[in-house]
């Protein structure tokens, strides 16, 4: 019953992650801040055509099925990412549960993976880490130390915030120096100081380098299969493989 519990609040959870996703980037992109105010107005519209969606359009997963993936309005395709973000908040709030039960502990981590979540894809679309999010995400990490609902000790959470955001940001002066230009956004020093806080110092290491060889192997493919020239002045999204570097660490000690 707990998991099923989990599981329904999950898919509300990821129906308001696709909020997130949609208009915090937007609202940092239009007025320049990271007001929180943009999520809770205006009602929800379909971001097609900004129609006014009925309570029945709003339903997670089962509204994507009922109209097809279709807008119900305009008949525009629905970006099918919306119900993936629903699917995968779900299954980490009853994975969360079945491991944890409806505890502090559970909760903690329920929440971690609502708020990667919603980073991977703001990433992965905009290029930005909102701060909001990201320091979210790191008072939660080391609030959940302090009260111990993590294996990692405080001092260990603290010294993870410092070299996750210290070694980046070494790496990335060095790089400016010799390349004129920044190798890293700031916001990917902030994210790993984040996870850091989640994982301890000694997993920094780690997780920049399976980031960085998942990142490396994506260019790679995409160089291969989609005829696409990347070049080392092009923009490229961090964020998301130092995502699933540090959730595969959290989660499963990898």
């Amino acid at each position: 019953m707990e998991i099923f519990i989990a599981s329904v609040l999950g898919l509300i959870i990821g129906s308001f992650l696709n909020v997130v996703i949609h208009r915090l980037p937007k609202s940092i992109l239009d007025d320049q801040t990271d007001s929180l105010s943009c999520l809770l107005w205006p009602s929800s519209t379909a971001p097609c055509c900004d129609s006014q969606l009925n309570w029945y359009e709003n339903v997670p997963v089962l509204s994507w099925l009922f109209l097809k993936g279709r807008c119900g309005h305009c008949g525009a395709s629905i970006n099918g990412r919306y119900v993936l973000v629903e699917v995968i908040t779900a299954l980490f709030f009853a994975a969360s549960s079945w491991q944890f039960g409806l505890t502090p502990t559970g909760v903690a981590y329920a929440l971690f993976m609502a708020l990667v979540i919603s980073l991977f894809f703001i990433d992965l679309e905009t290029y930005l880490l909102p701060d909001k999010l990201t320091l979210a995400l790191l008072w939660l990490g080391l609030g959940a130390s302090t009260f111990g609902l993590t294996p990692v000790s405080p001092t260990d959470a603290i010294w993870g915030a410092c070299l996750g955001f210290m070694l980046p940001w070494s790496v990335n002066q060095l790089y400016k120096l010799i390349r004129k230009h920044d190798g890293f956004g700031g916001g990917d020093f902030k994210l790993l100081a984040a996870l850091g806080a989640w994982t301890g110092w000694v997993q920094i290491i780690p997780i920049l380098c399976v980031a960085s060889i998942l990142g490396l192997l994506t260019i790679a493919s995409l160089a291969v299969f989609k005829r696409q020239q990347l070049t080392m002045n092009k923009a490229f999204p961090f964020g998301p493989f130092l995502i699933v570097s540090g959730v595969g660490i959290v989660l499963f000690g990898f």
